[in-house]
């Protein structure tokens, strides 16, 4: 074997050990649930509490199912009521105590936020308030005449999305 075909082989052999290490490590029973508050800035510039809970299981048969509500008092809606969010969890994704989640979009008070949602959970451990992180909720695209595919949470890697630790609650990963 030529000094090249063992600089190939050695490439292609860390390159599939670094993808092995990165990859989703779901199981059917992976669940994550958990309830808190962060603290974000109104258009006013005074503080409040956005607020969110959640709860999702992989089932026995790779399938997912859960929900999870958001309001959020810093954003008013198209309606001029401050932003509310109910998603159907349909896609789980759990890389170590991070977990992405894709769901729909199954009750909003703004009608421009309507397509698949993306969010991701860390657990950092106990109790929660101050230590576990939850990031915002990404749509997949700003279009009405397309719809996005939960299931897309099944690429996501840590650090895709920017997460911010909460400041009550706790959120759990198991």
């Amino acid at each position: 074997m030529s000094k090249n075909s063992i600089r190939i082989f050695l490439t292609a052999a860390i390159t599939l050990s670094a993808v092995a290490i990165s990859i989703a490590v779901t199981t059917p029973g992976d669940s994550a649930n958990g309830h808190g508050t962060l603290l974000v800035v109104n258009p006013d510039g005074n503080q409040t509490r956005r607020q969110f809970s959640l709860s999702a299981r992989v089932q026995s048969d790779g399938s997912v199912k859960g929900n999870a509500i958001l309001h959020n008092p810093a954003f008013t809606g198209e309606n001029g009521q401050k932003y509310q969010l109910q998603i159907d969890i349909s896609c789980f994704n759990r890389i170590g105590d991070t977990v992405f989640f894709g769901g729909t979009t199954r009750r909003t008070n703004d009608p421009n936020l309507v397509d698949a949602v993306y969010f991701s959970v860390q657990d950092n451990g106990e109790p929660g308030k101050g230590m576990d992180m939850i990031s915002q909720v990404f749509f997949f695209d700003d279009d009405p005449t397309t719809t996005g595919d939960p299931m897309l949470c099944l690429g996501n890697q840590v650090g895709d999305f920017p997460m911010d630790v909460i400041e009550a609650g706790n959120i759990q990963v198991k």
